[in-house]
């Protein structure tokens, strides 16, 4: 988290997340007054779960895909198209009241069948909230097409780090609890939905040793900031029940990126529309001190590729199974 841009990410994010803070509740307003405005609640809208503590076991269905297109000296066109195998991998997570830290590992990686490494750390307030999720993925395999000619990019070869920082401000956080479908660290009692707004940074590294056809290297070096709002719902059909939707697209205010294939570079010209989206899905059901739940999201960067001499799409998908215990 060294690079200039990482700092610049942090700031932006920092800076926004109080403006919108201090903008909901007023200027002028004490900070220890800001705090009691978040911590506010209607009881009859949604409470904690017995306990303090969390732990929940999780069985996850993950996977990655990316699209990159370019041009090069001749202007022939460049595309390379890559996705990580599905994996199922299994994650632990311990929490504080809304605070968790979870680790991601591979049953299969003893087998040599996948080096994939998945690490997330959530803060889920019910006004304020962020989270930051790691990916360390080789389990890619793809194709690269340069004009007219087409060359597979075999499995194992492209590796991908990718550093995600989403955060987020719930408007209507007395009635609505963000963290009851994202993190099932409350319960929500009636139905209740909220604007949201946030920002995410992103940083991706890309390398391949051979995707041209001659058999050039790729290498991939993304930072974008975005801005965005969005709406979440909670739906409670029935005691203990949950259904939970959120969609937060945001636009991309700040984007450094470059594309090396050998000795060719090109830094991206920024171009709009160019916007990340969040979205996640959750169904949820509390037994006493037990809980049970399943949940999608989807964290993705889509470009506009006509105006760009350098375009860079992915997608991380994840479905999970939750088992957790409050105590």
């Amino acid at each position: 988290m060294s690079h200039p841009s990482c700092k610049v990410a942090l700031r932006t994010g920092i800076v926004f997340l109080a403006i919108l803070a201090f903008g909901v509740y007023g200027r002028g307003q004490a900070i220890s007054n800001l705090y009691k405005f978040a911590k506010t609640r209607d009881t009859t809208y949604y409470v904690s779960p017995p306990g303090k503590y969390s732990v929940f076991l999780v069985a996850n269905l993950v996977g990655s895909r990316m699209g990159i297109y370019g041009k090069e000296d001749n202007n022939s066109k460049m595309r390379t198209h890559i996705s990580s195998k599905s994996m199922v991998n299994n994650t632990i997570i311990v929490g504080y009241r809304g605070i968790a830290i979870g680790y991601s590992f591979n049953p299969y990686s003893s087998s040599k069948k996948s080096d994939d490494k998945r690490f997330s750390l959530t803060l889920h307030g019910n006004f304020l909230g962020i989270d930051f999720g790691y990916y360390n993925i080789k389990s890619f395999s793809g194709y690269s097409r340069m004009g007219s000619q087409r060359m597979e990019i075999p499995y194992g070869d492209p590796a991908m780090k990718l550093l995600m920082v989403n955060s987020y401000v719930v408007f209507n956080h007395k009635h609505y609890s963000f963290p009851a479908g994202a993190s099932q660290s409350y319960i929500q009692k009636k139905s209740s939905g909220s604007l949201l707004a946030g920002v995410t940074y992103s940083y991706n590294k890309t390398s391949a040793s051979s995707v041209g056809i001659s058999g050039e290297s790729l290498k991939v070096n993304a930072k974008t900031v975005s801005i965005g709002a969005g709406y979440g719902y909670n739906y409670v059909p029935g005691k203990n029940y949950l259904i939970a939707v959120t969609l937060m697209p945001k636009f991309v205010v700040y984007d450094s990126s470059n594309l090396d294939l050998d000795r060719y570079n090109v830094r991206k010209t920024f171009s709009n529309p160019q916007f990340t989206y969040s979205g996640s899905l959750a169904a949820v059901r509390h037994i006493g001190k037990f809980c049970l739940a399943v949940s999608a999201l989807a964290d993705g960067l889509s470009s506009n590729h006509s105006s760009s001499s350098f375009i860079l799409n992915q997608l991380q998908w994840q479905v999970h199974a939750y088992f957790g215990v409050n105590f």
